[in-house]
């Protein structure tokens, strides 16, 4: 290995030129990639799932772990359609069947999620009622992805994992995603009810670590010197009630989460700056400084578009062929 190249670019190359797969690996890694999400901002990570599927690094991974929009870039990297991803965020999510704030007027989730795995499901495997064993095949392409969610009662984060039938990988994405307020009612699954896994880890690098991830790559959606930031005070209010009404521990959680996050990724910047001989080695790879932020109900699609382009250009930069020998991440 050069000695400038990070550990964790070196393992993932090393296992796209052996044509590595999960069920036969020659080294003793784990190799973990964790995607962080954000609502529309996933198009960023979208972008980046789109590249590693391109440049054919999509089974060098031995677990996906996203929470949020993250969550389902992952899904879409592990089913092989990571690469219509960003086109999905500027058509079908930009439209205002999936996001629509008026609905909240009527007591109705401004982000329809249902929406959104109605048409998710025509690529993440086929219909079960018409072949279901086709169905247990794409479903099982699956088994890697770890999706993170929060737990409403206990306030801490939960995972789905050996996710093994349509309706578990439903019901895991659904919880992950279930935004404060906008998203709806919390996801009641097993008798416990779930949101959205971006209010315990908005990037699930720790849940990674702990299932024993050696290498991990990381996606961040927010450019480089970009603080985590509030919303509007009016929107602020309202989901700090909304928080309050079902677990007051999660408004304290949400009115934290700033000041969270900025420890979270100055951690992964200095793992990523300074990795170490010794596992566990990150490297995490974010938007580079003035890069325009993406919102979480954003709907532009030529904004959306062109934040997937850049996106897919970093992954490139970092881990195409072409790459220079230092590559080290961006944030």
């Amino acid at each position: 290995m050069a000695a400038d190249l990070h550990p964790v670019v070196d393992v993932l190359r090393a296992r796209r030129d052996e044509r590595s797969t999960r069920e036969a690996r020659s080294d003793p890694h784990r190799v973990a990639l964790v995607i962080e999400g954000g609502g529309m901002r996933g198009v960023v990570s979208a972008g980046m799932t789109a590249a590693l599927e391109r440049l054919g690094l999509a089974d060098a991974f031995d677990l996906v772990v996203g929470s949020s929009a993250g969550a389902l870039n992952g899904a879409g990297l592990l089913a092989g359609v990571a690469g219509q991803g960003p086109g999905v965020y500027a058509g079908p999510l930009a439209s205002r069947e999936f996001i629509n704030p008026a609905r909240l007027l009527i007591g109705r989730p401004a982000v329809d999620l249902r929406f959104l795995l109605t048409y998710a499901a025509t690529n993440l495997g086929p219909d079960g009622a018409a072949d279901p064993e086709a169905e247990a095949r794409a479903i099982a392409t699956l088994a890697p992805l770890v999706c993170v969610a929060v737990d409403v009662d206990t306030a801490e984060g939960a995972t789905f994992t050996d996710l093994r039938t349509r309706e578990q990988l439903w019901q895991a994405l659904m919880a992950t995603m279930r935004m404060p307020l906008f998203g709806g009612r919390p996801v009641e699954i097993d008798g416990r009810r779930f949101i959205d896994g971006a209010l315990a880890e908005p990037v699930p690098l720790q849940t990674a670590l702990d299932l024993g991830a050696t290498h991990v790559l990381v996606l961040q959606t927010r450019p480089y010197g970009v603080p985590r930031s509030t919303g509007s005070r009016v929107a602020e209010r309202l989901i700090e009630r909304h928080l309050r009404g079902i677990n007051p521990v999660l408004e304290r959680r949400w009115r934290e989460r700033a000041g969270e996050y900025e420890l979270l990724v100055e951690d992964i910047a200095r793992r990523s700056a300074s990795p170490g001989d010794e596992p566990p080695h990150v490297l995490g790879l974010r938007p580079p400084a003035g890069t325009e932020v993406v919102g979480q109900l954003e709907r532009r699609p030529p904004v959306l578009l062109a934040a997937a382009a850049a996106a897919e250009g970093l992954v490139e930069a970092v881990l195409g062929e072409g790459a220079a020998e230092s590559s080290h991440a961006l944030g």
